[in-house]
């Protein structure tokens, strides 16, 4: 009977052993599941800041942070006239689908396509020029203002002016046609010239090409639009011919969305 009962109070320590391990592991779990709540919760946060750290270091902030493939690229811009036209004329050229244009320098050239030799200037006092004495211009390019080939020198360009001499070895000085431009972007409507005709001479640089110190930039499908204005009565049939050199970005880019425009 001593037996029996020894085995019977064994039996009850061992029970409550089991049930005294059953809220050890229950306790455990408890504090296990909430320093894995909390390890979760910490983990999380950490991932949000990687995230933003990494978002910040890819942040465009300006157009040389975009990624893509750059190419240079050049888009042209004709526009023709006729002889003594005084009227403004336009024309326009769509930026590819292939990325947005980012502009560096723009130039205009006029290239002339007259055949009729009378419209040329000859020497002092001749109004019609001996086609065999003057040679003709035709398909040579001349700038869109007198300015980019007299420069700053005022007195020269008195003297030209006075008596017609030649300009540079190809022609007097009245075979030089004088426009303003405006400069439009045909997707935003944005004029880059707001509301003004900016002279010619403005777009040439002094002995080297004038380079823009911010780039300025056209969306993909956007078209680039040149407004040219004669100053004066175009002196020979000609083409003004609006040269936009920069590069191309390549890829599905939208350079407002991403600078936050």
């Amino acid at each position: 009977m001593s037996k029996e009962l020894d085995n019977a109070i064994e039996v009850e320590n061992l029970k409550a052993l089991i049930r005294d391990l059953k809220r050890d592991v229950k306790s455990l779990k408890g504090i296990l599941s909430s320093q894995s709540t909390q390890a979760q919760v910490h983990l999380t946060e950490l991932q949000s800041k990687v995230q933003t750290f990494e978002a910040n270091s890819r942040k465009v902030r300006s157009i040389s942070d975009i990624p893509g493939k750059k190419t240079p690229k050049w888009y042209v811009v004709d526009i023709d006239f006729n002889y003594n036209d005084t009227a403004p004329q336009f024309n326009s050229t769509q930026i590819t689908a292939e990325g947005p244009f980012v502009c560096t320098q723009m130039i205009p050239y006029y290239l002339v396509l007259d055949d009729d030799y009378t419209h040329y200037q000859g020497p002092v006092g001749d109004a019609n020029p001996d086609p065999l004495a003057t040679p003709l211009a035709k398909g040579r390019y001349f700038p869109c203002s007198a300015s980019a080939i007299l420069g700053s020198n005022l007195i020269n360009l008195g003297q030209y002016a006075a008596v017609g001499a030649p300009a540079a070895g190809k022609g007097p000085l009245r075979d030089i046609p004088e426009f303003s431009f405006k400069i439009e972007i045909g997707g935003s409507g944005v004029f880059w010239t707001q509301d003004k005709t900016i002279p010619a001479a403005a777009f040439y640089g002094e002995r080297e090409p004038l380079y823009l110190g911010i780039q300025g930039y056209a969306e993909r499908t956007d078209r680039l639009i040149v407004h040219a204005h004669p100053e004066t009565a175009i002196p020979l049939t000609g083409r003004v011919r609006m040269v936009f050199h920069g590069f191309q970005i390549a890829g599905d880019v939208n350079i407002s969305r991403l600078l936050g425009y």
